[in-house]
This record gives C-alpha cells, structure tokens and sequence, in this order.
C-alpha cells in the first residue's frame, strides 16, 4: 500500500510541475513567432529563430544522455527548471526597457536548447522507473493529457496576452511558472544507484558508443527510426516555419486567431489521449498506430486546398476548416506517439535509457533544421500552397513504406 502511495505520490508532484511550466512555454511558444514576425515581416527571420534552438539542442543532445544516466536525474530536473525561470525573467526585464533584440533571443535560443536537454532526456530517462510497468501505457497517454491541457489553454491565452499586452507580460508568466514548476519537483522521492566511471575523454566516447550500438543492434527501433527521419525532415520543419507563415502573412488570421488555431491541435490531442487511457490502451494499439500514421498525411495536402488563392470561402468558414483539419492531426498524434514511447521505454534498461533516448532525438530531430532553412527560403519563394501539396505526398510515400517495413512484427505495449 505504502509503495502504490509512494509512486501515485511522486506522479501527481512531476504532473503538476510539468502543467505550470509547459502552460507558460504554451504561452511564449506561440508569441515568439508572432513577435518576430512582427519585428521583420520575414519567414526566413522566423526560420533562423528555430534553427537557433534546434542546432545546439541537436548537437548537446548526446552529452545530455550521458549527464543523464551518470549523473543525479532529480537534481537535473529541479535544477533546469529553475535556471530556465530565471533566464526568462530575466528576458522580461530586458523587454520591460524595450531592450529585447533578435541577436538576444537568438542567445536565449541557444541558452534554452542546452538547458531543455538537460531537462528531457534525464527526466524522461526517470518517469518508467516511477511508474509501473503494467501502468506504463496509461501513465503515458495521462500525462499526454497533462501536457495537452495548458496547450489548449496557452495558444489562445498567448495570443490574447501578447496581442494586449505584449512579449514582456509573455515572458514573465513563463518565468514564473518554470520557477513554480521546480518547487513543486523539489518533493518527488527519486534515487537510483549510478555506476562511477572516470570522466575522461575515451570513457564519454565509450558511453556515446554504447547507447548508438543499442538503439543500432534493435531491429525495431532502428527500422521506426530511420523513416522518423524522413518524417521529420517533411512535417516538422513545415509546421515550425511555413504554417505561422501561412496564418500570419497568407491568410491574414490576428494574433488571437492563431493561438486559437494552436489550442485546436492540442485539443485533439488532448481527444487522443483520453481514448488511449480510457479505451484503446487495452486493445491493440500496435494495429491503431499503424492507421493514424497512414491516415495523418491527409490533412496536410487538405491545407493547401485551403490556401490556394483561388479558393475563396467566407472567413468563418475558412478559419473553422483550418481548426477541424488541426484537430484531427491533433487527435492521431498521440495514437501514433504514445505507443512508441511506450514501447522503448519497455525496450531499454534504465542504466543506458538516458544515452538511448538521446540518440533517439539526435536521429529523429538533426534533420529538422536543414528543413527549417529550406523552408525558410522556399516560403518566401514559392506558394505556400505548393509546399503543403508537395510535403503531403512525400510523408504519405514514406509512411506506406515503413507500414510495409513493419509487417509483421509488434511493439511491446
């Protein structure tokens, strides 16, 4: 009994932390765009921003996996939080005297990425090891929907702040909620024996090596990973760059209008997640993964209907077809993410889960910002619609050939 109040414990403390932060980030995610936009008129301007973040996330992310499984992952979680608190304070100070510059947030960018790392990966590293196994996939799917709450709220309340109040307002909400988001991790009970190595040079490249040969020596994970790269080259850039390009310069939607826009897509996952906790987490999952990841591509190639110049319907209609298309990706989003996550969480042991998961990211997300570059260039170029139309038909291509990759075999869920 103790041990069921222990672990429901130390659940309840993570999710309410990560509701207060990821409310705030909620906020700022979807003001930054817009400030920036605002700033230069330039999806290229929007396109550097993301590549700001994602570069040295992507090049930290290793290290992040070592640090990870060697060293305290509690402290790393408490620590990170609040450092990011204090950086975004600090933010709102300087745009309190309009001293909020693009090279300083492209700086805040860089700063962000390291600290994000070091926050992810060990925390993800820690969650199965709180969690039961039998729970697992609930926990999950409960969590999705932790995370989801505030992104509906957050979109459309970062839109409406910042479009009242401006990015000042917008960063101190969100440095106070990664403040109050450690204070309340600070309670969770977490400990874990870590094997003392020598932090020489040749011992860190022994643990990078290790953590790539076991995600490479898995047939499954390396096959699901391989054509997440492709995916991830097509849509991720595509909704980081070309869609806040598409909403605010193409279709003229308000600031208010796209966080509203936002909120849909977390309001189906946030549907998502629910059915998988309630329903589907009991049947098979491996089977309703495989048809969200052939029926997600649709939705794209419908957006570029909705741009097309030609294609004129009252502005009611339009912005309520753009929130429907949202929350339908939204909605197969977690049916297709949670049984992964899952599954390697089951796959990999704890000691070496930190470095896995760190070249999991490193895979998945190197490519996305070559995609944030080219698509930086093209949205200035070419019609937004075209983009739509043409990434559609390429993610549907590589999607039918993992299907076809994956015949056959199940996920451990």
């Amino acid at each position: 009994m103790n041990e069921i109040l222990h672990w429901k414990r130390n659940f309840f403390l993570l999710a309410l932390g990560r509701f207060v932060s990821i409310l705030g980030s909620s906020v700022q995610a979807v003001a930054i765009p817009l400030f920036v936009l605002d700033l230069t008129h330039s999806g290229s301007a929007v396109a550097l921003m993301t590549v700001a973040y994602m570069v040295p996330r992507i090049l930290f992310t290793p290290i992040a996996g070592i640090v990870g499984d060697r060293g305290d992952r509690k402290f790393l979680m408490v620590s990170m939080d609040f450092l990011r608190g204090f950086l975004i304070c600090f933010l709102a100070l300087l745009a309190f005297r309009n001293s909020i510059t693009l090279p300083v947030l492209y700086v805040s960018q860089i700063a962000m990425a390291i600290m994000d790392n070091l926050f992810d990966i060990p925390t993800g590293a820690m969650f199965p090891d709180i969690v039961p196994q039998d729970f697992l996939m609930r926990a999950n799917s409960i969590m999705g929907m932790v995370r989801i709450f505030p992104q509906i709220l957050g979109p459309a309340l970062g839109g409406v702040i910042y479009g009242f109040y401006g990015i000042a307002i917008v960063f101190l909400v969100n440095g106070v909620s990664f403040v109050l988001s450690a204070i309340s991790e600070i309670f969770i009970v977490y400990s874990r024996k870590v094997e003392k190595k020598p932090a020489k040079f040749s011992q860190i490249l022994e643990d990078l090596k290790e953590g790539f040969l076991f995600i490479w020596n898995h047939e499954l994970i390396r096959t699901i990973l391989i054509f997440a790269l492709f995916l991830n080259l097509l849509i991720s850039p595509l909704f980081m760059v070309v869609y806040p390009y598409t909403i605010r310069e193409v279709m003229k939607f308000s600031a208010q209008e796209f966080g509203f826009l936002e909120t849909s897509f977390t309001l189906g996952a946030l549907l998502g997640n629910f059915l998988i906790a309630s329903y589907l987490s009991k049947k098979n999952m491996w089977k309703a993964m495989k048809i969200s990841i052939f029926l997600f591509e649709l939705p794209i190639v419908f957006l570029g209907f909705l741009v097309m110049p030609d294609f004129s319907l009252n502005r009611l209609v339009l912005f309520s077809l753009f929130f429907i298309t949202f929350l339908i990706m939204g909605f197969l989003n977690p049916i297709i993410n949670v049984p992964l996550d899952t599954a390697f969480q089951k796959m990999t042991p704890s000691h070496i889960r930190a470095r896995a998961f760190s070249f999991l990211i490193l895979v998945a997300n190197g490519v996305t910002p070559l995609g944030s570059v080219l698509y930086g260039y093209l949205v200035d170029r070419v019609p937004v619609h075209f983009l739509y139309y043409v990434v559609g038909a390429l993610s549907f291509l590589v999607a039918v050939l993992l299907l076809v990759a994956l015949r056959g075999k199940e996920l451990p869920t």
